[in-house]
């Protein structure tokens, strides 16, 4: 038995491994750029905790509505992008997350150095910050997810949702039999495989306009879930970009309604495989 929990400890690992396991797959969503940190922050304050689960600091909420008799709990796993879980904007979304019935948790990868805390740093590195936050998530994530199973239990439906950095890891969530459910927004370094492996229910909630996960990435997934008869559904919001569900700006109302429907379709499609 030690035996075989060390090898799927190994293989846990190489699963949550970044960028990708195989390397000849082709790209689908691009690497991270600089419409990945335009948008607008938010105005408001999050309600949820900084915890520590497997030493890792994390953004905590229950769900401030009581579930139904005989639910089983649900916990909404948050991948957040390169701001962090505890960026305003996305407390508020994972504020919202907890309001739908949701246990949310948002893993800090970044273990307290997100990318804006290198706002006007001359010199600075974003490539080099870039691989050790990605080397940071993956040696961090297994343990963390264990833990957080450990917490709930395996009676509990778990669901990913992930936000442009984050979209890989609710792609690997995706792909594991411990998920009831994945989605993600704006993603990026994705690949082929990462649509081939897909076991679990995903959604995709798309920017008209995105450099990183442009049109033709876009219809190619939709073609590879669509040749495997995954189940999935795409949706496309006209007139908005890259960021718009977690950065879009509240004074302009196709914006303000995009991203307030992106965090209701996900959070209705997690609701629909979490009975």
């Amino acid at each position: 038995m030690v035996v075989v929990n060390t090898i799927l400890a190994f293989l846990s690992v190489l699963l949550y491994a970044v960028p990708c396991l195989s390397v000849d797959s082709p790209t689908l969503a691009g690497p991270i750029g600089p419409h990945c940190t335009q948008g607008t922050k938010l105005v408001g304050r999050g309600i949820g905790s900084n915890v520590t689960i497997a030493d890792v600091p994390t953004y905590f909420i229950s769900p401030t509505v009581a579930p139904g008799e005989g639910q089983p709990k649900k916990v909404l796993l948050f991948y957040s992008d390169v701001y962090g879980a505890f960026h305003t904007n996305n407390q508020l979304l994972q504020d919202y997350f907890a309001t739908q019935g949701f246990y949310v948790l948002g893993i800090d990868y970044f273990f307290g150095d997100p990318i804006q805390a290198h706002d006007g740093e001359v010199g600075w590195n974003q490539a080099a910050w870039f691989q050790k936050s990605r080397q940071q998530a993956a040696d961090a994530l297994p343990e963390w997810i264990a833990a957080v199973r450990e917490q709930y239990g395996s009676d509990a439906k778990y669901s990913a949702a992930g936000y442009c950095f984050g979209g890989i890891y609710a792609m690997q969530a995706g792909a594991s039999d411990d998920f009831v459910a994945a989605a993600f927004a704006h993603p990026a370094d994705l690949t082929e495989n990462h649509f081939n492996q897909l076991k679990k229910p995903l959604l995709l909630s798309c920017a008209e306009t995105d450099a990183t996960f442009p049109t033709t990435s876009r219809n190619r997934a939709a073609d590879i879930l669509a040749k495997n008869k995954a189940r999935y559904h795409l949706q496309v919001f006209s007139g908005t970009v890259h960021g718009f569900a977690t950065r879009g700006d509240p004074a302009d109302e196709n914006a303000l309604w995009a991203m307030e429907e992106s965090r209701r379709s996900i959070a209705q499609w997690f609701n629909r495989f979490s009975k």
